[in-house]
């Protein structure tokens, strides 16, 4: 080995900065130089992480208060096995990467349930998780109004009476503001996972009942139990 070889001075630690960190400020350099493009820079830099981490802190507050609450149902071996800590650190990166209501309640009813030991496998539980990582906020909400028409709507303030007529007409008051397509879209997706026992043709069908009438019952036995696992114990 040669002299500067022994020598030469340790490389500068920052010198080795992450990947992520270097790309994120050539995205951030580049965008202080386009117009409105200073704006994007500072969201990237201050408001998004600030939001994730007001997002995990209520995020933990609740679940702390559901703990409490549950306190007598806890499973107190099962919270200290891997199966447990692989859910709940799947469930607070869950609750920091994703904004949306239906998600964050669904990651804290998985919490919740895999804690009191619902009688749902690991391996089904984790099914489950992978499932609300993948579905967005209109597939839960649509899975939501299917699976209790009647307290989804008063919980969104929605009278039982503008549920009129058929698939097509009260669709979109009970998800208001998403186009019908969008909403006959997600109602497949959920057919294809085996939650739903009716497939998108329900919207293009003539039927004798209207309105609440016509719900009945269309989720399958795995759409309920997923629903179940996806809400807090009461």
């Amino acid at each position: 080995m040669s002299d500067k070889e022994q020598h030469s001075p340790p490389q500068r630690l920052e010198n080795h900065k992450r990947p992520r960190d270097h790309i994120l400020n050539i995205i951030k350099a580049a965008l202080s130089t386009a117009p409105f493009g200073g704006g994007i820079a500072s969201l990237m830099t201050d408001y998004i992480p600030s939001m994730k981490e007001k997002r995990l802190e209520k995020f933990v507050r609740e679940i702390a208060a559901d703990l409490k609450s549950l306190q007598d149902r806890i499973d107190e071996e099962l919270i200290q096995t891997d199966e447990f800590a692989f859910v709940l650190e799947r469930c607070l990166r869950g609750a920091a990467e994703h904004y949306q209501s239906e998600k964050l309640t669904a990651f804290r009813g998985i919490l919740m349930n895999s804690a009191v030991g619902s009688g749902v496998a690991a391996d089904e539980g984790e099914y489950y998780l992978n499932v609300v990582e993948r579905l967005s906020a209109l597939h839960l909400r649509i899975l939501s109004f299917l699976s209790d028409p009647k307290s989804y709507l008063q919980s969104h303030q929605i009278p039982e009476e503008r549920i009129r007529g058929g698939f097509p007409n009260f669709m979109p008051v009970a998800i208001p503001g998403v186009d019908l397509e969008a909403i006959k879209s997600a109602f497949g997706d959920l057919y294809q996972f085996g939650f739903l026992n009716t497939d998108k043709s329900m919207f293009n069908t003539m039927t004798a009942s209207q309105g609440l009438d016509l719900l009945g019952d269309r989720l399958t036995d795995a759409g309920h139990r997923f629903v179940a696992f996806c809400k807090t114990p009461q």
